[in-house]
């Protein structure tokens, strides 16, 4: 492939790439409203797949530091939408979970963004979607690669 298609390629990635993530991040925010941040509410989905999970768990999955881990998770646990759980191996270790107001707000916001994730599908069909969401997940498998890589070389 010659150097202009390719310069053209990253060119329509990079605007899309912005435009995509840019307004998805928007509407979510406005399904989430003023309760949670984007990364609250990320952080509250992720708590609740785990059902258990340590602030060293959400930094490694999200890739962030632990301080502002830390952070997130203070906020969480002031609104009350998170309880933290001591080890009871090693009680320098807490498990974080969801509260039963963390569960309710989640199902509510999970039910809002359901509604504006479908409304958007419905203007693809079928075969578009699967063939989008495999090649969007291979771009992960790829970026997540591309991180763990950038990981080792600073061990």
């Amino acid at each position: 492939m010659s150097n202009e298609k390719v310069s053209g390629l990253i060119e329509r990635y990079m605007k899309v790439s912005f435009y995509v993530n840019k307004m998805g991040e928007l509407l979510i925010k406005d399904q989430i409203c003023d309760v949670l941040t984007n990364e609250q509410y990320y952080t509250l989905r992720f708590i609740q797949q785990q059902r258990l999970c340590t602030s060293t768990e959400i930094s490694d999955a999200f890739y962030i530091n632990k301080s502002a881990v830390t952070s997130n998770i203070n906020r969480l646990e002031g609104k009350g939408l998170i309880e933290r759980e001591q080890d009871q191996v090693d009680r320098r270790v807490f498990h974080l979970k969801l509260s039963k107001e963390g569960e309710a707000l989640l199902q509510e916001t999970e039910n809002k963004i359901h509604k504006l994730v479908e409304s958007i599908m419905t203007k693809f069909d079928y075969e578009e979607i699967v063939k989008f969401l495999d090649t969007y997940e291979k771009l992960s498998q790829i970026f997540i690669q591309m991180k763990n890589e950038e990981r080792e070389e600073y061990k």
